[in-house]
């Protein structure tokens, strides 16, 4: 079964009140909830933010689920650039379809091997290599 977001900061932070934290540090400061709402509604009880920055951030796990947080939210970042670049790429923007191609060369290569090299490389030809050549 497929872990959710949530829980899977769960496991990161150790506890779903950490977790709830991450999730608030790491949105948009623009479009978050403003710190007091965010404590009133989570039933955060006189916690004062300078003590959240001050000890909390330093917690380890606090620390991996931010870190893990923030690469979903990269991975989401990288996917509407792309999905930028290949409208104006079909607009006739050649620079953006320059970005397509390389960005395709090194997101999309899983190993530097080809599947034929793959293949090729589990077969035993049988041949012995002669020194004198």
């Amino acid at each position: 079964m497929a872990k959710t977001l949530m829980t899977t900061l769960d496991e990161l932070t150790g506890t779903r009140r950490y977790s709830m934290f991450v999730v608030w540090f790491c949105s948009d400061k623009d479009k978050r909830e403003t710190w007091e709402e965010f404590t009133s509604k989570n039933n955060y009880k006189n916690m004062d933010y300078k003590y959240a920055e001050e000890n909390w951030l330093l917690d380890e796990g606090i620390q991996k689920g931010i870190k893990y947080y923030m690469k979903l939210q990269h991975s989401e970042k990288m996917k509407n650039i792309y999905d930028k670049m290949y409208q104006q790429a079909l607009n006739g923007d050649v620079q953006s379809a320059k970005y397509l191609m390389d960005f395709s060369k090194d997101f999309f290569a899983s190993d530097k091997t080809s599947e034929l090299d793959n293949l090729l490389s589990g077969i035993d030809l049988g041949e012995e290599v002669d020194d004198d050549e």
